[in-house]
């Protein structure tokens, strides 16, 4: 056992060796929500190991879905890291190193407008790509969670996150998801209409996009399957850690608009109408994982996030007035106590 209580092997230190690097220098970085582990290996180029010794799924884990998946983007163009070397048995992989500055931490600084606009500009262009050409060759079988966002998926892993994790379990508010069930099955047949499915990231925000070398790389794709267009959208436009206001939203979603149509023939009414309720959606997902995450994981960062990812939402529903009455009693609730 060495540094960092991680079990180097007598294979990972020859696989790290045959590209130029070494073990006895890791340094740990900074991790996401998950239980994975990473560190940057000094040499010639950086590596980065991400050690997940013991990842969900079952025939098909999360590491797994990491590498057919990314090996999948890659071959069909999209901007993610190398993967360089992959041993499922001891639950490591070592990839590209694409630094540090995320499109979050890129915007922790003031900036100028024209530089935001040009940076979401390529997030979103990044995006119609993974969308469309990731679709693709697709093999849903690589997907060690779920196949497709359906409504089941939506109701139990946005709508009934938000109503178990978040209204209950870090605001202890005693709201059932029977009592919201109305409201959520409207939400869910309004935000999955009939129509066809592209590859979909399902956490295309700005912890997940790093800028390397002047241009946009995407990470975290493991979670990738099949799905309706806007949901990718709106999980980069409502996104907490940036706070991007109504207009900035209104404004990108046109442009990514306006590039889809250049691939895809597309409604721009009848997208919008859907994209208005998959954001709904996702902004439920969102205030469940943070509760989660502090609540049940400790992990009290993300409780700052909380105030302006209500407040969306809260805004969000003002804006369908009378369309879902019973979650806007349920969010007024929990802008007047709790946590």
């Amino acid at each position: 056992m060495k540094a960092n209580k991680v079990p180097w092997t007598a294979r990972l230190e020859a696989a790290v060796a045959a590209h130029g690097a070494g073990l006895a220098s890791a340094q740990p970085l900074a991790g996401d929500g998950s239980d994975r582990r990473f560190f940057r290996l000094l040499g010639s180029p950086t590596l980065v190991l991400l050690y997940h010794p013991y990842p969900p799924g079952g025939p098909v884990n999360e590491n797994d879905s990491y590498y057919l998946i990314g090996r999948h983007l890659r071959a069909q163009g999209g901007p993610v890291p190398e993967i360089y070397a992959y041993n499922r048995e001891e639950g490591w992989m070592l990839l590209e190193d694409l630094g540090d500055v995320s499109l979050e931490s890129a915007f922790a600084k003031p900036l100028k407008e024209g530089q935001m606009r040009f940076w979401y500009r390529q997030a979103l262009k990044v995006l119609v790509g993974l969308q469309v050409d990731g679709r693709e060759g697709f093999d849903p079988s690589w997907c060690f969670d779920t196949p497709v966002v359906d409504r089941p998926f939506l109701l139990e892993r946005e709508c009934g996150y938000f109503v178990q994790a978040f209204l209950y379990g870090y605001l202890g508010l005693k709201v059932t998801r029977e009592e919201l069930a109305p409201d959520l099955d409207r939400l869910l047949s309004l935000a999955l209409p009939e129509g066809p499915n592209y590859f979909l990231h399902r956490d295309f925000q700005s912890r997940n996009l790093f800028i390397r070398d002047g241009r946009l790389r995407v990470i975290d794709f493991q979670g990738g399957r099949l799905g309706p267009l806007g949901y990718d959208v709106a999980a980069l436009l409502i996104d907490p850690y940036v706070g991007l206001t109504p207009a900035w939203q209104e404004e990108l979603l046109n442009y990514y608009l306006d590039i889809l149509k250049t691939r895809l023939t597309v409604d721009d009414a009848a997208f919008k109408e859907q994209y208005r309720h998959l954001a709904l959606c996702r902004n439920l997902q969102i205030l469940g994982a943070f509760g989660f995450l502090t609540r049940v994981k400790k992990k009290d960062y993300f409780a700052r996030y909380i105030p302006a990812a209500l407040t969306g939402l809260r805004q969000r529903l003002k804006d369908r007035p009378g369309e879902f009455p019973r979650l806007e009693e349920g969010v007024e609730q929990a802008m007047g106590g709790g946590g």
